[in-house]
């Protein structure tokens, strides 16, 4: 427990110091609201007329799908490289690993993330 030690106080340190800064931001920051503040902002550019149906969000699900399991398939690299040091238990967790991507991966496949309409 004590090498962890540093590690808690630091944690704490930045939890208190984040806590602190948003309390006094919170009380002595400026309230004073108005319609203008209060409007949604859109590339600074009025609204000359309201949407005629929802903007679709499959882009944006796409592409946070895309990150994650580009990150995942980054986290393969370590463990590719410690494979002969790893051995049988290296290949298990690989293999774990593998199956839970594709299960994730099949998942959001027959939900029909990865379409386009």
């Amino acid at each position: 427990m004590a090498p962890f030690i540093p590690i808690l106080i630091m944690m704490a340190l930045a939890l208190g110091f984040t806590l602190l800064v948003t309390g006094v931001t919170f009380i002595l920051g400026p309230k004073k609201p108005t319609p203008q503040k209060l409007a949604p902002y859109e590339c600074g550019i009025a609204e000359i007329t309201p949407p005629s149906r929802r903007f679709p969000i499959k882009y944006l699900v796409v592409g946070m799908l895309f990150i994650i399991f580009d990150i995942e398939a980054a986290s393969l690299l370590p463990l590719a490289v410690l494979m002969k040091r790893l051995g049988v238990t290296g290949l298990l967790e690989l293999v774990t690993f593998v199956a839970i991507l594709l299960v994730a991966f099949l998942y959001v496949w027959r939900k029909g993330a990865f379409t386009w309409e």
